[in-house]
């Protein structure tokens, strides 16, 4: 299966943020920074990473998230763990 495209882990996160957090979908552009933009903190860091480990079947790290600014950076981080071989996640 290929690995998803970069359009199509934005439309995931896109999802998944607006869900959770009752966001609008369009605030929610690659450039958008997740505390100042759209108002997520530290606790939301935490759903968001269960979430997209439910819809992607990735895992991840609550400390990957800590140092991620904007959605272009969520969707980077999904599209790397997308690309590591598989059993090698942190």
């Amino acid at each position: 299966m290929p690995a998803p495209t970069p359009e199509e882990l934005l439309e995931v996160v896109r999802r998944v943020l607006a869900k959770e957090f009752e966001l609008a979908p369009e605030a929610i552009t690659p450039e958008a920074h997740l505390i100042h933009d759209l108002d997520l903190d530290s606790i939301d860091a935490v759903i968001v990473a269960l979430r997209l480990e439910a819809e992607t079947g990735l895992e991840f790290g609550e400390e990957e998230f800590k140092a991620l600014d904007t959605v272009a950076s969520l969707v980077t981080l999904v599209q790397q763990r997308h690309s590591e071989p598989p059993g090698s996640a942190s």
